[in-house]
């Protein structure tokens, strides 16, 4: 080897070549952020269980002042019956539990979705489940406890023939499912329509590549590239129209005269 020479890098030390372009990494793909902690899921978890279980005590106030009262009567021996052969009190009550139920599960999918954008994922999901049947709960045993001392009271001192408006209360216990299962179908739809990467990732970019507006992701417009810089494509006007009819051949050159 010439000593004036200068070796050139070795094999492994040379930059790759890439024929169509650097790799993503190089166009500003970030890398994956790493997943929330267990502690974080966990909190998440719980806060939205506590809050939805909170709103369930006023819950069960609209409850109590929309469902109807059922009109009974002390019939002496035979207890205290309904004082209606065929009363829709019943089926009100529980109608109006479940409606209330399924409007909250549905805003409170919606809120928790919008609010914690960072937390979404599992810890998210398992909140609106758990929340949905906290809610349920407190929204029952708020509106079964208004007006149930007078209620409890009138069942020991009334007299054979007194009639009374007994409080509303839940028959249907299937009804307690309903705003969780609101809430998850919710929560589901609203997964499956997010542009979001990674929901378990917290701080995700949205969306795949390139942006909508046509910028790439080092935010630079395509239009103010340079042209002579950017590769031929099919659809560069410099690019030859391949439905181009071909061009004529060249005519002969003529013989000369013959003498």
């Amino acid at each position: 080897m010439n000593p004036g020479q200068e070796q050139g890098p070795s094999f492994y030390e040379q930059q790759p070549a890439y024929p169509y372009g650097p790799p993503p990494q190089e166009f500003g793909f970030e890398a994956p952020r790493p997943a929330r902690s267990r502690r974080r899921a966990v909190a998440v978890t719980a806060l939205i269980t506590l809050a939805m279980a909170v709103a369930g005590g006023p819950l069960g106030l609209l409850w109590s002042w929309l469902a109807p009262s059922v009109p009974v009567v002390n019939a002496g021996q035979n207890g205290i019956v309904v004082n209606d052969p065929s009363p829709e009190e019943y089926i009100a009550a529980d109608g109006w539990f479940t409606l209330i139920g399924f409007g909250f599960g549905l805003v409170a999918a919606i809120v928790v979705w919008l609010v914690l954008r960072r937390d979404r994922g599992p810890a998210l999901l398992l909140g609106v489940v758990l929340g949905g049947l906290a809610s349920s709960a407190t929204m029952w045993g708020t509106g079964r406890v208004i007006g149930l001392s007078a209620w409890n009271a009138w069942q020991r001192n009334s007299a054979v023939g007194d009639s009374y408006q007994r409080p509303p209360d839940l028959h249907a216990h299937g009804a307690l499912l309903v705003a969780a299962f609101a809430a998850v179908i919710v929560t589901t739809l609203l997964a499956g329509w997010s542009n979001d990467p990674d929901l378990d990732r917290p701080g995700a970019k949205p969306g795949y590549g390139q942006d909508l507006d046509g910028r790439d992701p080092d935010g630079d417009d395509p239009q103010d590239r340079d042209p002579a810089a950017a590769p031929i494509s099919s659809g560069s006007p410099d690019a030859p129209d391949p439905t181009a009819a071909p061009a004529p051949p060249a005519p002969w050159p003529a013989d000369p005269p013959r003498g």
